[in-house]
């Protein structure tokens, strides 16, 4: 007796205990639930990155303000179409005030500079004007002071002054002709339209700094507090007076966002998963006692599935919302081949409850076993990938198909066999016909096998010529992760008359993120290279140089008010020091041995001076360590280890665009010895990620394809005698998958951190349909010398299920079309669509497949012993 054949006598035999200790075990792994945590964060690259560890370098070494702080961004627009006239930017101070007595916000803001925009720099201006007229009226005590006025000697200023005076002010502050500190300061808080030395603007930038509890680290979560002061600055300026609009953007608000996102879709997507499904199993079983043992399936696997995570502290985030509904497909297709084989059985011969309980479970049950290894197989193949969120991912449903076995294999059959018995001896039972075996879908599906008995060569070149096409189509798909695809959209309209519980809240955040990013330049648009070594070598300032030729020339390098590209380098801050410091511009040209302007000697002294002049701009360009490999004020003992250049990119173009200045200028030196550079920051970080995500699909696809062939050939090979029935069954989910390729390319839909895991999750639930229409075939082939018989029994009876589950998983997999993130529309809506191809492979192409496979292939032995009078029963069932 084989595992399977003992499985089904202790189900049929024992039924309440297996009942009793399912609950009991569904119990204990629920419990689970209860430690599940949420996550907003969605993962990128894994710590091991380059590009990523040199940013985080380029950040901490280079600025500790930057490192250990985070920044938002406020864009304050004015009906008038002046954002720089005197109301707006008096409100604009006074908004700084509110923002500062707050108290959830204070807590985390900056000792210095905690608020910064056009405001502060024209009103620091006037008073700084008056410090050298002492004859105008001021409330200034002291003269030549560095830090910031307080606010409100800023706004007493400007209100002191008439609109003429404010105006003339602003252009004395953003004079293209004048550059000073606060002129730079202000290009990068104008938006890239604004016209230098006007006195009007469209808008402009406040930007908002809070600590952090270290450094920042790339696609990790802020703290509460800080999320939280965030919330607070939007909710002051939905408070403000005037006519000023404010648009909000911080990394503390994406997080809030996206957890509301994750709650309000999971609110919208439960009930409409469960309508689906109780639709489409009303329609399927036509029996309610069917379908109320579907439902409690689905629960269990559910339970098993957020439970684990529970368990082994596995966050919910916004991939996991794919997997509830993956699941209750999954469990969909397994409830349905389960009770329609019951079915079939107690239709066939009309046996009893117990037998046909028994028969069905030995029958399908290996399929079923051999659907969870090889989607399972599908799942795990995303541990290969280096995002975090994915692996996560594969993990957990691999945990799902898992529990959907043993759900769906031992709780819900016995539940099944101890009702059905219980109606059975009472004479109440009436088990429906099983789906195709008569009407419209019965003649569709006899449709199939005729086709394919006529013509199966002709089916077969047919869908290879159609896989080629979409082979070689699905070589443009396009690979992308923008950062909006996980924040979410306006609801839609209808969503405002539900009820409260599941109404969706206002989702501002990508309308404000778009308003900004095509207005102005964001942190996500700054570029740098990391040059690491020995950076005193002359050559090193050569190389720096060239560097900054070749990036100014760049069309994707952004531009300032006054038309120069955004660059900052050692060199062009020393070329600024020089200006300004008389010592240190005499130190600067006599390193210049040959006139180029750039300076060759030896570059050790002329570091200390650059250090000495302007610590500040030092700092930022080139860092200095001690024998500790910290960082050192202190000349004579400090060692000097790396150099960073900072390029802006332009927001506006593609990433692979944006890129290249980057990766151009890091190549320049690449001839220099006993220096890296390293092109990074998030524009590099980000097509890193697009990389990644194309190599994820490339490899998982492949290895779930290797490992799936190889378990199939194995378990037909010891199963059904026969190994190359294995490779036949896994030819449609082949050509399946490449259908779908072929139409992300044809809809432009981009591969991303959630489409990445179309390929190998397409594998595993394709498979799923073909090895039991496989295995099918070889039990219907086993008995019957016909094959062309065999084909129709598996395509009417198998086919019939597969057409059920086909539109009951695509209807769930369709519910995500209603999330609010549109990475997981664009999933749902592709897993929908893989699931008609793999149903459609499975029914209509398979079948010539087989067809071949016993006439030209090994299957034509099994015939040759029937006809002999010695018939191998290729199913051991």
């Amino acid at each position: 007796m084989s595992r399977i054949d003992r499985i089904a006598t202790v189900v049929t035999e024992y039924s309440w205990i297996v009942i009793a200790v399912m609950v009991l075990t569904t119990a204990a792994v629920g419990a689970g639930t209860g430690a599940m945590e949420e996550s907003s964060s969605v993962t990128g690259l894994s710590d091991d990155s380059e590009v990523s560890n040199a940013y985080d370098v380029a950040r901490t070494d280079f600025s500790p303000r930057e490192a250990n702080t985070t920044t938002s961004v406020i864009a304050i627009s004015n009906e008038s179409g002046n954002a720089l006239s005197k109301a707006t930017l008096v409100r604009t101070l006074r908004y700084q005030q509110k923002l500062r007595e707050n108290g959830t916000l204070n807590a985390t803001l900056v000792d210095d500079r905690p608020t910064v925009s056009v405001a502060n720099l024209v009103a620091t201006a006037a008073i700084a004007s008056d410090r050298r007229h002492p004859d105008r009226n001021t409330t200034a005590a002291t003269t030549g002071r560095r830090t910031a006025p307080p606010l409100e000697e800023q706004i007493a200023r400007l209100e002191s002054m008439d609109d003429a005076e404010v105006a003339a002010v602003v252009r004395r502050v953003l004079d293209p002709e004048r550059p000073t500190a606060a002129s730079r300061t202000a290009s990068r808080l104008l938006p890239r339209t604004y016209e230098p030395g006007s006195a009007t603007a469209a808008s402009h930038l406040l930007v908002l700094t809070q600590e952090t509890d270290g450094a920042v680290q790339v696609d990790v979560a802020l703290s509460k507090p800080v999320s939280d002061g965030q919330r607070a600055a939007r909710s002051l300026a939905a408070t403000q007076p005037g006519t000023e609009a404010y648009h909000v953007f911080g990394g503390g608000l994406v997080s809030g966002q996206q957890s509301a996102a994750i709650s309000d879709s999971l609110a919208l997507l439960g009930p409409l998963a469960l309508a689906f499904v109780l639709v489409s199993l009303s329609v399927a079983y036509r029996d309610p006692i069917d379908v109320v043992l579907g439902l409690v399936g689905v629960v269990a696997v559910l339970l098993w599935t957020f439970g684990a995570m529970g368990w082994l502290g596995i966050a919910f985030n916004q991939t996991m919302i794919a997997v509830p509904i993956l699941l209750i497909g999954l469990s969909v297709d397994y409830a349905l081949h389960v009770f329609m084989r019951y079915r079939e059985e107690r239709a066939a011969d009309e046996i009893g409850t117990r037998p046909a309980m028994a028969r069905s479970l030995r029958r399908v049950g290996p399929a079923l076993v051999v659907v969870t290894v090889t989607t399972a197989i599908g799942f795990l193949a995303n541990l290969t990938s280096p995002m975090g969120d994915i692996r996560s991912f594969g993990l957990v449903a691999a945990i799902g198909i898992t529990a959907t076995l043993m759900v769906f294999g031992l709780f819900v059959p016995a539940l099944k066999f101890a009702i059905s018995s219980r109606l059975d001896r009472s004479g109440s039972d009436r088990t429906p016909s099983p789906p195709g075996s008569a009407g419209r879908l019965g003649r569709v599906l006899g449709a199939s096998a005729s086709i394919a008995s006529a013509a199966p060569l002709a089916v077969v070149v047919f869908a290879l010529v159609l896989s080629a096409g979409a082979a070689y189509g699905a070589t443009g798909v396009d690979v992308a992760s923008p950062d909006e695809a996980f924040m979410a959209d306006d609801p839609p309209e209808w969503t405002a008359s539900l009820p409260d519980a599941v109404r969706p809240g206002e989702f501002y955040l990508k309308e404000n993120r778009r308003y900004i990013d095509s207005r102005f330049q964001t942190p996500d648009t700054q570029g740098y290279v990391l040059v690491e070594g020995n950076v005193t070598d002359p050559e090193a300032l050569e190389r720096v140089a060239a560097a900054e030729r070749t990036a100014s020339r760049s069309e994707a390098v952004a531009t300032g008010p006054n038309g120069a590209a955004t660059i900052v380098t050692p060199l062009s801050a020393m070329e600024r020091a020089a200006a300004q410091n008389r010592t240190f511009n005499e130190t600067f040209h006599a390193a210049d041995t040959d006139g180029d302007g750039v300076p060759d000697a030896d570059l050790r002294p002329l570091y200390d001076e650059f250090y000495a002049a302007t610590p500040d701009l030092a700092t930022r360009t080139i860092h200095r360590t001690d024998e500790d490999g910290q960082a050192s004020g202190d000349a004579a003992s400090g060692r000097y280890t790396a150099v960073r250049l900072r390029i802006a990119v332009d927001g506006d173009v593609d990433r692979a665009t944006a890129v290249a200045p980057l990766r151009d200028s890091a190549a320049a030196f690449d001839e220099t010895d006993d220096v890296d550079a390293t092109a990074t920051g998030q524009p590099v970080i980000a097509k890193e990620l697009n990389d990644r995500l194309a190599m994820t699909l490339l490899e998982g696809l492949g290895l779930t394809l290797v490992v799936v062939l190889g378990f199939l050939l194995i378990s037909f090979r010891l199963r059904e005698g026969t190994a190359s029935l294995g490779a036949v069954t896994l030819v449609p989910v082949a050509f399946s998958v490449s259908w779908l390729l072929g139409t992300m390319a044809l809809l432009e839909i981009p591969i991303g951190l959630v489409t990445a895991l179309v390929g190998s999750i397409s594998v595993g639930l394709g498979v799923d349909y073909a090895i039991h229409v496989s295995e099918r075939f070889a039990e219907e082939y086993g008995t019957r010398a016909d094959a062309e018989t065999a084909l129709a029994r598996t395509v009417r009876g198998t086919g019939g299920a597969l057409s059920s589950s086909a539109v009951t998983t695509a209807a769930g997999f369709g519910v995500l079309s209603f999330a609010l993130l549109p990475a997981l529309r664009q999933f749902g809506f592709i897993l929908a669509v893989g699931i008609g191809y793999s149903f459609l492979a499975s029914v209509f192409i398979q079948p010539s497949l087989l067809l071949l496979w016993t006439r030209y292939g090994a299957g034509s032995t099994v015939s040759e012993n029937v006809d002999g009078g010695t018939a191998e029963n290729v199913s051991h069932r």
